[in-house]
């Protein structure tokens, strides 16, 4: 959705519907141009078909991002305003488990262009969709921080985002009630938990001396402090192919440890 904005320069942010027990709908609408029928084929019927492979400026490449919904669900809606025409498909698995793709409805719309991707929500699932999106949305800026619709005006939704290039979460627990100590990568919005493991760190020791060792140390220990998260240029660190998780090759590595 940031991706279609971005492209379009859209002045609108974008919308989040975040559900509720009486609407228990998790909606995403973006004001970037949307999609022709040729395109939501062309795009809806390949996994790994992306627009954004050549440009790091945009979030989206690896062409998967699209089918999130059917890692919860069989199916989703996508609405596409595009061209005068507002058209509602839905995307869903069958029992062969190839990607399906029908036409449900079109008529003449006078709003503004864009998708908007609707997936139904389980009633018991609606208290975790919130605390997750809570979680989540704490690391936009506050030019990117979406318009919100089913919080209400008393809820402290989204923590106060913060411009800077690395910041400290506050933690009040106890240091042993602690179940993880890892320190957090910021990537296009999306976070990664730095895997302290996965660093050599003894690689990137200047020299043998009991200063440079002291030095490697404490950049290690900070690295394991689980409230502290850093910001990194799209691009700066190697993904997973599955982008669940850094790619921790030398590049990488070097760039996170030279970052704290």
């Amino acid at each position: 959705a940031l991706d279609a904005n971005a492209e379009a320069n859209a002045s609108d942010n974008i919308e989040v519907t975040i559900p509720s027990s009486l609407n228990p709908h998790f909606v995403v609408r973006d004001f970037g141009g949307g999609l022709s029928q040729e395109q939501v084929f062309n795009l809806y019927s390949k996994y790994g078909k992306s627009t954004k492979r050549e440009s790091n400026n945009y979030i989206g490449a690896f062409g998967i991002g699209k089918f999130a919904p059917l890692s919860y669900g069989s199916n989703f809606t996508c609405i596409s305003y595009n061209g005068g025409l507002k058209t509602s498909y839905n995307i869903f698995v069958n029992e062969d488990d190839d990607t399906k793709i029908v036409k449900l409805h079109e008529e003449p719309t006078s709003e503004p262009t864009g998708l908007s991707v609707e997936v139904a929500v389980s009633d018991e699932d609606v208290n975790k969709f919130r605390e997750v999106c809570k979680n989540f949305f704490r690391f936009f800026t506050d030019e990117e921080m979406p318009k919100f619709i089913g919080v209400g005006e008393d809820e402290e939704f989204v923590m106060e985002s913060n411009n800077d290039l690395w910041f400290i979460l506050k933690d009040e627990r106890e240091y042993w009630a602690k179940n993880h100590h890892e320190s957090t990568a910021i990537m296009g919005r999306v976070h990664y938990p730095i895997d302290v493991s996965s660093v050599n760190w003894d690689s990137f020791q200047k020299d043998d001396s009991e200063k440079s060792q002291l030095e490697i140390r404490h950049i290690r220990e900070l690295a394991s402090q689980d409230n502290i998260s850093i910001r990194f240029d799209i691009g700066q660190l190697k993904l997973h192919h599955s982008r669940e998780s850094l790619e921790y090759n030398k590049n990488t590595q070097k760039e996170i440890v030279s970052t704290l």
